[in-house]
Formats: C-alpha cells, sequence, structure tokens
C-alpha cells in the first residue's frame, strides 16, 4: 500500500519528528503516538495492530469512555487551517465498520493536540481519524515502516451510525491518535474519573445527593408505627430500642424497604414481651422512652440517621 501525498508543502511540513504523548492519568491509554510524516485526500484511517514492543494497544482494551483524545501535528502547522476528528469503529462482520462515536471536529495547532470528548466504547472498538481543510477530506498518518504497524482505510468520511467497507489494508503504516478511556461503572455514557461525580448512580452526574428524611409517629398500645419520606431513592431501615431497667433492653426491628422520592412508607415496631409487661406495670403517670433510629443510605454509601425519642406511658389500671 502506498498513498499519494496532498502537496508537497504538506509534506514537507509532516515530515518532522514530534513530541510523544507526555501527561500522566489513571485512564487507560491506548492507539499510536508515532510520528505524522504523511497525508492523503478522501479516506479515513483506523488503527489495527501496533508493531510488537509498543506498549500501547492499537485497539480499545477496555469498555469505558473516551473523555480525551490527543493528535501529535507538525509544529509548524498553521493553526485552525485543519480540522480533525476522532472516529470510533466497530467491526461488524468481514470486513464491514460501523461508526459508533466520534468527537466535534476540532481546529489542530502545532505540536501536540489535546481534545475533551465523550464517546462510549467496548473492548475491541477501533480507533480511527478523519480530517478536512477547506471543505477536502483528508487523513494524517505515520508512515513508521514497521510492517507489525497496521492499519485500514476507508474511503471518504462515513457517517455516524453508517456502516462502511474496508477499502485497504497495509504494514508500515499507523495512525497518530490516542485515546483514554475511563471507567463507566453505571453505564450512564460518563467517563467515572473526570465526567461523572457520581458513578454509583446513573441517575446523577454531580456528586452523590445525600439522602434527607422526613419522620412523623403514631404510638398505639402495642406498637409503634413510624412513617418515613426520603428526598432520593435509598434503602431506609427502622430499628427501636428502649431500656426496662437492671441492664435490660427491648430490641425492635422495623426492617428495611426501598424508598423512592417523596413517597410515604410506614414501618411498624412491634413491643416486645419484656416493654409490654413493663408498660402494664407503670402507672400513666410514668414513661418508657423508646428510641427509634431511621436510617437511609445514599447511592455513594453515605449513611444520614434520624434519631426520634418517644415517651411511652405506663398502661397499669388504677
Amino acid at each position: 500500500m502506498r498513498f499519494k501525498l496532498i502537496s508537497a508543502a504538506i509534506s514537507a511540513a509532516l515530515a518532522i519528528s514530534l513530541l510523544g504523548v507526555a501527561g500522566a492519568s489513571a485512564a487507560t491509554q491506548a492507539g499510536n503516538n508515532c510520528t505524522v510524516n504523511s497525508a492523503e485526500k478522501d479516506i479515513t484511517l483506523y488503527g489495527l495492530a501496533n508493531a510488537p514492543g509498543n506498549p500501547l494497544s492499537a485497539t480499545i482494551p477496555v469498555s469505558g469512555v473516551i473523555t480525551k483524545w490527543t493528535f501529535n501535528a507538525p509544529p509548524e502547522l498553521e493553526p485552525g487551517f485543519f480540522n480533525q476528528t476522532l472516529k470510533i469503529l466497530r467491526r461488524v462482520g468481514g470486513n464491514q465498520f460501523q461508526v459508533i462515536g466520534e468527537s466535534a471536529s476540532s481546529p489542530l495547532s502545532g505540536g501536540l493536540n489535546t481534545f475533551s470528548t465523550r464517546v462510549p466504547v467496548l473492548a475491541g472498538d477501533i480507533i480511527g481519524s478523519v480530517g478536512t481543510v477547506e471543505g477536502i477530506v483528508f487523513s494524517f498518518y505515520c508512515e513508521t515502516g514497521n510492517p507489525g504497524d497496521r492499519l485500514g482505510v476507508i474511503k471518504g468520511n462515513p457517517s455516524l451510525g453508517s456502516i462502511a467497507s474496508q477499502s485497504e489494508e497495509g504494514g508500515g503504516y499507523q495512525v497518530p491518535v490516542t485515546v483514554f478511556v475511563e471507567p463507566d461503572a453505571d453505564n450512564d455514557g460518563f467517563g467515572d474519573e473526570t465526567q461523572d461525580a457520581c458513578p454509583q448512580s446513573a441517575a446523577f452526574q454531580t456528586p452523590c445527593p445525600p439522602v434527607a428524611l422526613s419522620t412523623s409517629t403514631q404510638v398505639k398500645t402495642n406498637s409503634v408505627t413510624v412513617i418515613v419520606t426520603s428526598t432520593t431513592a435509598a434503602p431506609v431501615t427502622v430499628k427501636g430500642v428502649a431500656k426496662l431497667g437492671k441492664g435490660k433492653k427491648a430490641k425492635m426491628n422495623g426492617g428495611t424497604q426501598n424508598l423512592l422520592p417523596g413517597t410515604l412508607n410506614k414501618y411498624r415496631l412491634f413491643f416486645t414481651k419484656g416493654l409490654k409487661n413493663k408498660l402494664k406495670e407503670l402507672s400513666p403517670q410514668k414513661k418508657v422512652t423508646l428510641k427509634v433510629t431511621v436510617s437511609g443510605t445514599s447511592v455513594s454509601g453515605a449513611v444520614t440517621t434520624k434519631t426520634l425519642k418517644l415517651k411511652l406511658k405506663g398502661q397499669a389500671k388504677g
């Protein structure tokens, strides 16, 4: 495979050594940080394999979200003249590839370009790129001379969601693009490290909201009903304990319910035999303190606890 250059001027500008990708990130990096030295019109290029010894995978090694990508442009490149788009493809059979994601088209400047994006990916997806200059579709690439570096070619600039056929594959060439893939634990399409402040829930990308609880109670002869509402969906547990004297306690468990925001939920704390007997011994002028604990757990694991103290009147008959 041999590509023709767009022009001698572009060829001269590209035939230089570039800086490698720098910077530390906890995200998984993939692609190739090779030196750009060539370009060709009316094609989209994508990396299929890196030569042995390259620490980066040419394709996406893990599922997640691409939150950042880099492109090595020649330092002499005129700022804003060339535009570049990241293309993510998925093989759908044989030499058929679907464009499953792409970045915004961004103007290139000379040197290392870093762009923010948000493209959900699966392990095995393929990294490509395409550019435009004055309405012309083109692709930068690297002539590495190493047959272990392999790329594929699609004619033109396939749109998002379209399926295109590979027209050519060659060794000794590679695409000068790297991507940074962050995990996406809640599958909301936002990278957990830099884009999602609440990776435990797909409902929030801002910090996970705490659980705020509202309560009321109804005291009956042999039980207490606790009515609870929560500001967010959360599992809420209600328990009660009363001191009976001489180191004895009555413990009650109202159970756990998964509350929805704004709904009224009832919990019953049934008095133990010991608490019933204690109340029957006491005159109505005396009371037993029942400590009720209402606990809700947010999606981030933070626990909100509300404590109620109820005075249970004695039930002895005069």
